[in-house]
């Protein structure tokens, strides 16, 4: 081993010498440089190596393996088009038609020859005309394809392909028998060249070389900047080392010569007094510096919107922010150093932290809850709890990251009322359903109703399932403008007054005790937007309406023109809403009654009509005050922005 290591040293040496300046063979001097250049030469060898060796025959074999894969569903499915499965081929058997069947086939120019097989290994078809009537005697056709087997075989150009013959080109040459009643009934071959797809690996690999040669060279370049520069600083070292080593040797002369001289003696204890001068005043900069820090540190938690608590190993507080005692309503100076059950005499936190610092897994948190003083509804916070550890061994304390969460339980519980309102929203006409229609298909009941009760039960089942595929069309149309998907609009002329009276209309013999009153314009009321959503935001403002109405109670409808917009009102003497209801009325599963005894509904109706209205580009404005009614103001523009297909630009009533 150290013979090899002696030639090895001495091989790059006499490289370095013939390639590299003169002035950096001297590198070779230092070990540590002469290894890692060892290794670098190693690594740019080895790449260009790997390369070749590894990379471009897996290219190949790669190649090789889906060719072959491609020729032989390509002969199977010459198999199948021309029904080569079910019959015996002899040359006197072949099927009609043959010819025809193969000139697709014939037109494939990656198709060098295709040719048909008997039973006996005879060739009864060929592109060639030539080679019909050559009987195939090789081992390979009577010991392999002849017992069902397919054989396939990759012929790279100028060498023989199974039968002898020399390629030209690269193919792939393809046998795949078919069997008749588990016997041989004859075989196809395809000649499939492969010359491109071989030529591309190639070129493939030749750039792929090329850039891992130039990434070597530079390695190699930037490995040769970097050991000359690593060789300038340690022959700079060295040379310090001798200067310094000589000054001592002079110093420790003059120190002898000197021993005892005064004058040495004042000298030295003077450079003693500066030097503990520069280390008290050095001292005073690093007791700034850590004031500095700390006052940042202290920021830093002033500026965090959540509250922050820190606490020692055995729960005993140490620090917490601004925001945590405005949270809590506990000052720090009140509670420094004593335990964490001392921050709020209205939750338990030492209970509370101490069971969750034993969980082992998972996440620790806890939510509690403090009430408010402006409002009847508490205030919701979130205690993460997480160790504070200053190494591995052992955790320092513990800091308490409090949140509040208010808003997003109150989201939750939208949430889950919504799910329940919408179960029953969707059970209740589809009971309905279920029961006339079994009460029409049984047995039983079959010939007791006239037909005149039978269309009653029929209309009664067809408006519960409009209301339910309403209901269904409603949740779709949230779901996609909560993915962000936009509202898809189809502009049409139609009249807006027609469109009005066909809902009001609805309403009118459904709802008798109510008291519907329209004002609409003199002159036909044409618009250019999309009818259907026009008339399903027109339909959720007199739902609304009708709902939140007294019995009895008037609903009023107006339309007019202003400018080159429409703005319908809708307005009712309902229960109203108070300030807090109104800016939540466009919230999404929101609605302005909760309680057990509102209006059924599951809160999407004024979400829908708000993104119908912007939309169009329109414009939309409640107007409520509480027991005296609501009023929605909608505004639409009389014809569509520029773009839109549909309708006349400009619009012209």
């Amino acid at each position: 081993m150290y013979i090899y290591q002696r030639s090895l040293k001495k091989f790059f040496t006499l490289s370095a010498s013939i390639l590299l300046p003169n002035g950096f063979i001297r590198v070779f001097h230092y070990k540590i440089l002469r290894n890692l250049m060892v290794l670098s030469l190693a690594i740019a060898v080895l790449l260009p190596g790997y390369e070749y060796l590894f990379v471009y025959p897996a290219y190949n074999e790669l190649l090789l393996e889906e060719t072959e894969s491609e020729a032989v569903r390509y002969a199977s499915y010459m198999v199948r088009t021309i029904d080569l499965e079910n019959q015996f081929l002899t040359e006197d058997r072949l099927p009609e038609g043959l010819e025809e069947s193969l000139q697709p086939a014939s037109r494939d120019k990656r198709l060098i020859k295709l040719r048909i097989f008997s039973t006996y290994g005879e060739i009864i078809f060929s592109t060639k005309q030539e080679e019909v009537g050559t009987l195939n005697k090789k081992p390979y056709f009577h010991e392999i394809v002849a017992k069902g087997q397919v054989y396939s075989k990759v012929v790279q150009k100028d060498r023989k392909t199974a039968e002898g013959d020399v390629a030209k080109i690269d193919i792939v040459e393809t046998y795949v028998p078919f069997m008749v009643d588990d016997a041989f009934g004859g075989a196809i071959e395809v000649y499939y060249d492969i010359t491109g797809s071989v030529g591309k690996i190639n070129s493939l690999f030749f750039y792929s070389m090329a850039t891992t040669l130039v990434m070597s060279l530079g390695f190699l370049v930037a490995i040769y900047v970097a050991l000359y520069r690593a060789y300038i600083s340690l022959l700079a070292r060295d040379k310090a080392e001798e200067a310094l080593q000589l000054a001592n040797e002079e110093l420790e002369q003059r120190v002898t010569e000197r021993t005892l001289e005064l004058s040495q003696a004042n000298e030295q204890l003077t450079e003693q007094i500066a030097e503990r001068t520069q280390a008290q005043v050095a001292l005073g900069q690093v007791l700034e510096e850590i004031k500095v820090d700390r006052e940042k540190l202290h920021g830093i938690l002033r500026s965090v919107p959540d509250g922050v608590v820190v606490a020692d190993a055995k729960l005993n507080i140490l620090h917490m922010n601004t925001a945590a005692e405005n949270i809590l309503g506990t000052p720090l100076e009140k509670v420094l150093g004593q335990s964490i059950g001392k921050l709020s005499h209205e939750v338990d936190f030492l209970n509370k932290v101490g069971q969750h610092l034993n969980i082992a897994y998972g996440p620790r948190f806890f939510d509690f809850e403090l009430p408010d003083e402006n409002t009847t509804n508490p205030h919701v916070y979130q205690v993460r709890v997480s160790r504070f550890v200053q190494d591995e061994t052992e955790a320092a304390g513990v800091i308490l990251l409090v949140r509040e969460v208010t808003r997003e339980r109150e989201i939750e519980s939208m949430k889950s009322a919504f799910l329940t309102m919408a179960a029953h929203e969707l059970n209740t006409p589809l009971t309905t359903i279920i029961g006339y229609t079994e009460l029409l298909t049984a047995e039983e009941t079959a010939g007791s109703f006239d037909m005149e009760q039978q269309k009653d039960f029929l209309l009664l089942v067809h408006d519960k399932a409009l209301a339910l595929g309403g209901l269904i069309d409603d949740l779709l149309d949230i779901s996609r403008i909560e993915s962000g998907r936009p509202l898809t609009l189809n502009y049409q002329e139609f009249r807006f007054d027609t469109m009005i009276h066909e809902v009001i209309a609805a309403y009118c013999e459904k709802f008798s005790t109510h008291q519907f009153k329209i004002v609409l314009p003199d002159e036909a009321a044409q618009i250019c937007a999309d009818r259907s959503r026009l008339k399903q935001a027109v339909d959720h403002l007199i739902s609304n309406a009708v709902k939140y109405s007294p019995k009895g109670g008037g609903v009023r409808v107006v339309l007019a023109l202003h400018d080159d917009k429409y703005e319908i009102s809708v307005a009712d003497d309902g229960v109203g809403m108070n300030e807090e209801q109104l800016t939540r009325v466009f919230d999404r599963f929101y609605r302005a009654d909760s309680s057990d005894t509102s209006v059924q509904g599951v809160g999407l109706g004024m979400s829908i009509v708000r993104n119908i209205v912007l939309a169009h580009h329109g414009d939309i404005q409640v107007d409520s005050q509480v027991g005296r009614g609501t009023n929605v103001c909608v505004t639409i523009p009389l014809t569509p922005p520029s773009g839109y297909a549909g309708c006349r630009q400009p619009f012209s009533s």
